[in-house]
């Protein structure tokens, strides 16, 4: 993983990519660096900070007949071998092809890039977005162009606006049309497009029978385990081992199905003496107002509860395997101090409901907590999310009522567009808040070929939402949790994270009239 940052611009504004290079430095501690050009009359500055994730740490940008900064991981689609960084594999395979494109649509992973050859630059992100890149086009606020993997508190001071390029969205910025003169036609230089997206096809083949005499096919789990288990895997296998004691990978862990079905699988995958750290957020809440100070009440939230239940259930199923349930505690003090801190990270999302979001994955990533009681920070720079599931498995409460609507081709049409909402989630979103303390989230469930997978299996043998909650919906992937051997947690209903954690109840004494949604936060 790794921030990029590009600018083209006027020399007087360094300032402005200085502050860029800083913001995006946390994302990667292990190496930075700059490449710089002239551009016509402008300064050309292309910074990458690097995160070693894979093979020996390679200096970015990489520079040869082209230069590329890139923020991504290959799971398939360019031969990268176990050892290999896949940074280098990239770019040998860019200098040997005329067509930067075709290269990066065949490779499976989230992935943002830029690379300059001649006076082209290239830039995009992967199709369902999974890496942040951020675009602002030259206005009275910047002259200069720029791409971002995050936002600098400078940026937000000039009140720069900028945007987040969309699942597939690329970009070839022509630098033979930047002038001597420094006036320039954005509008000819720069052509934006998007790359050819479908992530999956549901099957839309639907049961003859009455619902309710319907089960999910049991013989389906065995092969749903597989293909999971091979996500997994790829997510995995080219991690550098850990110190001694240390551990490979953490996951966002709120005692759900989905995430611990994901621990009996890292289990599954991993060395056995190397543990695994399940990192679970509470936030404090503030007393109602007119009840006095706003003290803490503790942090028993509904996420804490269900995690602890959950990882006793995993424990007795892998009593060979050290789990480290890792208690991150934010008390009100500390989530108000790191409210601009978390409102830059997740720039350009900007509505309170962001901000609920944000804040767990933001604490998460900080990694401090405690484990057993003691103090204990995740050194971990992977962490596993379970998101996905719910879109392809009727996890919503959305989907439920699009079947009590339409019955099963009414279920059908609310997961295909779910499917088809992907590339513009807010998958971007987490990547900048969660590498804001360079930590890389990888999502199994989002895997192109599990994803593929799963589309393809009829409907009933997914779900029966004519089941109550906990059993019918995501069915597949709770009778498969069982067969790992957490059949209390594969029957744990479906709880948003911003409730889980009581993050949505940060501002619980504000003025009279608020209610945490859609509106714009103010910064």
């Amino acid at each position: 993983m790794c921030g990029i940052t590009l600018t083209i611009g006027p020399q007087a504004d360094v300032s402005l990519a200085r502050s860029l290079h800083a913001a995006n430095a946390a994302r990667g501690p292990d190496m930075q660096g700059v490449y710089a050009r002239r551009a016509g009359a402008d300064l050309l500055l292309l910074g990458a900070s690097v995160l070693g994730l894979r093979g020996a740490i390679t200096a970015q940008p990489r520079v040869g007949a082209g230069v590329l900064a890139w923020n991504g991981q290959v799971f398939s689609g360019l031969d990268v071998g176990v050892h290999e960084n896949d940074t280098a594999c990239l770019f040998a395979a860019l200098e040997a092809s005329s067509d930067p494109l075709s290269v990066l649509a065949a490779i499976e992973g989230p992935w943002a890039f830029v690379y300059i050859r001649a006076d082209k630059v290239t830039f995009g992100v992967d199709p369902l977005s999974r890496r942040s890149l951020l675009l602002h086009t030259p206005d009275e606020t910047c002259r200069s162009l720029i791409l971002s993997s995050t936002r600098s508190p400078l940026a937000r001071e000039r009140g720069m606006r900028m945007r987040a390029l969309q699942g597939g969205e690329v970009g070839v910025l022509d630098l033979s049309c930047l002038g001597g003169d420094g006036v320039i036609d954005w509008g000819r230089a720069l052509a934006l497009y998007r790359l050819p997206v479908t992530v999956a096809d549901v099957n839309r083949v639907l049961p003859a029978s009455h619902p309710e005499q319907l089960s999910v096919v049991e013989a389906e789990v065995d092969t749903f385990l597989s293909q999971l288990t091979a996500a997994v895997r790829r997510r995995v296998e080219n991690i550098p081992a850990p110190p001694t004691g240390g551990a490979r990978v953490a996951v966002l862990f709120s005692g759900g199905v989905d995430c611990s079905l994901l621990v009996c699988l890292i289990h599954a995958v991993l060395p056995p003496d190397e543990p695994v750290d399940l990192v679970n957020v509470a936030f404090a809440q503030p007393k109602p107002r007119g009840k006095g100070s706003q003290a803490s009440i503790g942090y028993d939230v509904p996420d804490r509860l269900s995690g602890r239940d959950a990882v006793v259930e995993l424990r007795a199923a892998f009593p060979d395997r050290e789990l480290r349930f890792v208690e991150v505690d934010v008390d009100v003090e500390t989530s108000r101090s790191a409210r601009l801190a978390v409102v830059d990270a997740m720039y350009p999302s900007d509505t309170e409901m962001d901000l609920s979001l944000a804040y767990p994955l933001y604490f998460a990533s900080a990694g401090h907590g405690r484990v057993d009681g003691e103090a204990y920070t995740v050194s971990a720079k992977v962490y596993f999310s379970g998101l996905g599931a719910d879109e392809q498995l009727a996890g919503y409460t959305r989907h439920r009522k699009a079947f009590d609507r339409g019955g099963w081709n009414g279920l059908v049409d609310e997961i295909q567009l779910d499917l088809d909402r992907l590339p513009q989630r807010n998958l971007a979103r987490d990547d900048r808040v969660l590498s804001a303390h360079a930590r890389d989230a990888r999502y199994p469930y989002l895997d192109l070929e599990f994803v593929k997978y799963v589309s393809a299996l009829p409907v009933w043998a997914k779900c029966n939402l004519a089941l109550p909650p906990g059993e019918g919906d995501k069915a597949l992937i709770r009778l498969a949790a069982a067969r790992c051997g957490i059949s209390q947690t594969a029957r744990r209903v479906k709880r948003a994270m911003q409730f889980g954690t009581k993050s949505a109840k940060l501002y619980q004494g504000a003025p009279r009239g608020y209610k945490a949604g859609e509106q714009r936060i103010a910064t």
